[in-house]
């Protein structure tokens, strides 16, 4: 298939209205230091129709997510996000819709993990390859997190089967990429214009090549990134029967290139960069928690491991 890796003019025009709506509402530092999930900003996203993306009844498809979490990522916009467009693709359409209303907030969880757990109200646990519907067994064991939001340990107990999760895994695996992609890409710019305006020994510190050079090489990375989660959001979208891969491997790509554009970001910001109201502290700590969502990176090696060293794969010839 022919992959377009550009965004057409209706997906620009959903980035630069989730674009806006951020900013209006101003996330960035400090936004959900008292409230991990504001009311109001999660039910802005839900008025604009981002939560019920590559729905039927919201439309689009995978790469309209993705387009849509790269600008969240770059705005730093907290929720469950991953979970809630892969809950869109297992669950019925009265519970699709309480979650594009807002009402309902989704906790996809794996091995009694789950994030957003404390304030959820669906449950939906990854078994392997399958996905289940349950409900907490007593009380949330709540976790403490890098970046504040509330994960908890619960004892899941199965309502129903809601089927095989290899869908729902690729989606969750194409929004976290594609997050950590515009939130990565964030940073790099926020470094590179302050390597521009820091002067040390009457220059720039973006003309010394210890400077330079590695933020260059961290923003070759994400390029590549970049390609390979809008690249696996259109195999999904297309029907391409290794699409799964190609989504675990933007997701374990874009982990990497994210976290390597963080450290990048915190050498040159110093001790500046560490702190909660700093330009880029706020971007890291989303950056840790979505590459540590379930369904987890064991689940996206054993994916491109099996593929790997699959017989049946089909090779090419050098």
């Amino acid at each position: 298939m022919n992959l377009k890796l550009s965004y057409d003019d209706e997906q620009l025009a959903l980035q630069d209205s989730i674009d806006g709506y951020c900013r209006r509402a101003g996330t960035g530092p400090l936004f959900a230091a008292d409230e991990p999930l504001p009311k109001g900003f999660w039910s802005g996203l839900a008025a604009l129709g981002v939560l019920t993306l590559g729905t039927e009844a919201g439309g689009g498809g995978v790469l309209e997510i993705a387009a849509a979490m790269e600008t969240l990522g770059r705005r730093g916009a907290p929720g469950p996000l991953v979970g809630t467009f892969a809950a869109t693709a297992l669950l019925k359409p009265d519970e699709i819709d309480s979650i594009g209303s807002g009402d309902a907030l989704v906790s996809l969880g794996q091995d009694r993990l789950f994030p957003w757990a404390p304030v959820a109200s669906l449950f939906i646990e990854i078994d392997g390859v399958e996905a289940w519907l349950v409900t907490p067994q007593g009380k949330v064991d709540r976790c403490d997190t890098t970046g504040n939001e509330p994960w908890g340990f619960i004892e899941p107990t199965r309502v129903r089967s809601l089927g095989s999760a290899h869908s729902a895994i690729a989606r969750a695996h194409v929004a976290a990429a594609a997050y950590l992609v515009g939130a990565a890409q964030e940073l790099i710019e926020l470094a590179a214009a302050y390597a521009k305006d820091r002067v040390q020994f009457n220059k720039p510190i973006a003309t010394f090549q210890a400077v330079s050079h590695p933020l260059a090489v961290a923003s070759m990375r994400l390029n590549a990134s970049r390609i390979l989660a809008r690249g696996a959001a259109q195999r999904l979208d297309g029907g391409d029967s290794r699409a799964h891969v190609s989504s675990a491997t933007a997701r374990l790509s874009a982990i990497g290139s994210a976290m390597a554009a963080g450290y990048q970001a915190h050498q040159l910001f110093g001790a500046m960069g560490f702190t909660l109201e700093g330009p880029v502290g706020h971007l890291s700590h989303r950056i840790r928690q979505v590459s540590l969502l379930p369904p987890n990176q064991n689940y996206a090696h054993e994916l491109v491991l099996d593929d790997l060293f699959d017989p049946k794969r089909e090779r090419t010839a050098s």
